[in-house]
């Protein structure tokens, strides 16, 4: 939908004001969204570091991503740019970079995909034989996609501290600062609202637009924080389909044959990935050095609010707490986390069992 979007607010905005506009908007809905959740002293006392990692997927997602594929959306069609933002790139990058686990199914699906493409951009077959029609703007979308997936593999660069509404407000405020300087560097001025057409469409596009932005960053920072790179990325394929539809609605655009085709092998090679993958593999559990190691951890972990307490009837019997652990929960509450182990050797209160200050 961003796509039929920008294609929409070209007709009277450049690109990079278009971006840093409804960048604005978002940065705006997600402090009146956010607002109890962002703890803005610790945003502005964190570390070089973590601000590092902040401004280098911002950078990647909003600076070259976004703008570019913007720039795309305006040069090639709906459907093409919705089906290259379908390729499964952070798959690829992921076992490129060793993030995840490199099988065979893996590289084969991954190079599927990238097939797809090649069929998607339009092959000709003449009488001087095969020859590959790739599109400028398809093009473009491309290395814009492939500077989002790097920033969604950047999710696993924070640390514990910083919850997914700070970093999604963040992102989304540094975002928009970085596109409207990039846009005052390239001498483009202030944006000139367009003369024809309607002002209250136009920034009711601007304002729906902005709203997708910040459920976009904020669901793909959550997802990524929670789903293997493998499994979040190919869910991004589902994209394609709504591309199609939405080229179809809004501009009248059929896609080709060979377009078609492309993206059927994009999305089957997704959907292969997954099958082909099944389920994760379990983590092995260690074998205890002694007679007297805990054993038989229960695969449960417990959250309870600091400082609070939870029945005992909750916890599989026999437990005891083993370990706590502080883990900022996506709800924006500081909470302990428990490991549970069966076979304790200490009963536990029989009414209540009450968190404990962790480092």
């Amino acid at each position: 939908m961003l796509t039929v979007f920008s294609r929409y607010l070209d007709s009277g905005f450049t690109v990079a004001q278009q971006v840093y506009l409804r960048t604005a908007v978002a940065f705006l809905i997600a402090v009146i969204a956010f607002g109890r959740r962002i703890r803005w002293r610790y945003v502005l006392r964190m570390g070089a570091r973590e601000w590092g990692v902040v401004v280098v997927r911002t950078v990647l997602l909003y600076v070259i991503g976004t703008m570019l594929f913007a720039k795309a959306a305006t040069i090639t069609t709906v459907v093409d740019a919705s089906l290259i933002g379908a390729l499964p790139l952070v798959s690829a990058l992921g076992l490129v970079l060793r993030r995840v686990r490199v099988t065979p199914a893996r590289v084969v699906f991954v190079c599927g995909s990238a097939l797809g493409v090649t069929l998607l951009s339009g092959i000709g077959f003449g009488s001087g034989g095969a020859s590959l029609a790739w599109n400028h703007g398809d093009l473009i979308a491309l290395v814009a996609m492939t500077a989002m997936a790097v920033s969604y593999l950047g999710r696993d660069w924070h640390r514990a501290a910083l919850n997914n509404q700070e970093i999604t407000a963040l992102t989304v405020g540094l975002g928009a600062t970085g596109v409207a300087l990039t846009s005052l560097l390239q001498g483009q001025g202030l944006p000139q609202p367009p003369a024809h057409g309607s002002p209250v469409v136009l920034w009711g596009a601007i304002g729906i637009a902005g709203a997708l932005s910040v459920l976009n960053v904020f669901l793909i920072n959550y997802g990524f924080e929670h789903v293997d790179p493998v499994y979040a990325g190919n869910l991004l394929t589902v994209e394609s389909v709504w591309g199609l539809l939405f080229g179809l609605i809004f501009y009248q655009q059929v896609p080709s044959v060979t377009g078609i085709v492309g993206g059927l092998v994009i999305v089957g090679c997704a959907v292969g990935l997954n099958l082909a993958d099944g389920s994760p593999p379990a983590p092995e559990s260690p074998e205890p050095e002694a007679p007297t190691a805990v054993a038989d951890l229960v695969d449960e972990l417990v959250e309870v609010a600091e400082g609070g307490g939870f029945p005992v009837s909750e916890l599989p019997q026999p437990a005891r707490i083993t370990a706590f652990r502080r883990h900022p929960t996506p709800l924006f509450e500081r909470r302990v986390r428990i490991r549970l182990a069966g076979s304790g050797r200490r009963p536990i209160d029989p009414e209540w069992a009450y968190t404990q200050e962790a480092g």
